[in-house]
């Protein structure tokens, strides 16, 4: 671990932060438990580091779950989401200069981590595509700067000492929440969080709750349920740790059962 990440992750944990190390290149922690590997005594990391060597030098992440932070996840790749959040703030009749007024960090993939902090105690949660683009995250785990992926940075673009309050306008985001797709329902993961899994497998750690979420996305976008089944084995089959032929069934047939109703809902028959 280099000086820069020792300091950042040092002044994060003064600020009540709990930190974990993903695997170097990726945003993934994927021993058993994954991102709630995360501590917030130096020493308590070091230790870890030493017995599992292969994560020196990974990617620094903040387990949200245990941290007093949330995270305005501006998506530049799949969606305009900074144009989404300013069109947003117009609305709410907010300055968009509030966005450079806290800790603002560029990702790897070309979009923003506007952060606040939580110390009203708000529930957990993950609201995906909470508006166009923009995802509000204080559950799960999120990569900082100083972190790398396929050779791109994680930049802070202020200090981390100008990190602010939760503002009002950022809970009205998730009371907005909508999806043409998923109507009033919540998505666990995000589209490009699904795809990586269909890239590298299910997380260790998270590899019941991402089978979950893939196959009903794939069931919901009228795959045959035989293909959707296939399809999660292939992704099991390339998992650090793969779910056993019995578990992924199980985990299948449930969801599939949920989404005969869903589909039964709505007149139609799944597959179709």
């Amino acid at each position: 671990m280099n000086e820069d990440q020792a300091t950042k992750i040092k002044e994060l944990m003064k600020m009540g932060a709990y930190i974990y190390i993903a695997q170097p290149n990726t945003k993934y922690n994927k021993e058993e438990g994954g991102h709630k590997n995360s501590f917030n005594h130096w020493e308590d990391l070091e230790e870890w580091l030493v017995w599992h060597p292969q994560y020196e030098g990974g990617n620094i992440g903040i387990d949200l779950d245990r941290s007093p932070f949330v995270v305005v996840d501006v998506d530049q790749h799949s969606a305009n989401g900074l144009q989404s959040l300013k069109d947003y703030l117009k609305r709410q009749q907010v300055s968009p200069e509030v966005i450079s007024a806290t800790y603002l960090e560029k990702t790897a993939g070309g979009g923003w981590h506007v952060f606040y902090t939580d110390t009203a105690n708000q529930s957990k949660t993950r609201q995906i595509n909470a508006v166009d683009g923009l995802d509000v995250l204080n559950s799960g785990g999120v990569i900082v700067s100083p972190s790398v992926i396929d050779g791109n940075d994680y930049k802070a673009v202020t200090d981390l000492n100008t990190i602010q309050e939760r503002p009002n306008w950022v809970d009205k985001i998730g009371q907005t929440q909508t999806s043409k797709h998923l109507g009033n329902r919540q998505a666990k993961y995000s589209i490009a969080e699904r795809w990586n899994m269909v890239a590298n497998g299910f997380t260790t750690g998270q590899r019941n709750d991402q089978a979950t979420s893939l196959i009903g996305w794939v069931l919901s976008s009228h795959v045959a349920p035989a293909v959707a089944f296939n399809v999660a084995m292939a992704v099991n089959q390339q998992s650090p740790e793969p779910l056993s032929y019995g578990e992924l069934e199980k985990v299948y047939m449930s969801v599939l059962k949920r989404e005969i109703k869903r589909a039964k809902n709505r007149g139609r028959v799944i597959g179709d």
